[in-house]
């Protein structure tokens, strides 16, 4: 069995905290783009954001957090 890759392990992380929502999971995704920083970031953000219904929603807001917390890092 092949070993996964790290960009493997990275989406497969976003699924799993997403509670395996698929279209959460692309939203993040999509936005993560791989980035060790902003998975991060948005591990934080989507933690803090627990008053969202909905996974979909709780990413949206996640990744919002990240937008607004990403230009302290450069």
């Amino acid at each position: 069995m092949a070993e996964l890759t790290d960009q493997q392990k990275l989406r497969l992380s976003i699924l799993s905290l997403v509670q395996n929502d698929t279209a959460a999971a692309q939203e993040a995704i999509d936005y993560i783009a791989d980035d060790s920083l902003k998975l991060e970031l948005f591990t934080r953000q989507y933690a803090l954001a627990q008053a969202e219904q909905t996974p979909l929603t709780r990413t949206i807001k996640a990744v919002q957090g990240v937008k607004d917390a990403l230009p302290l890092f450069q």
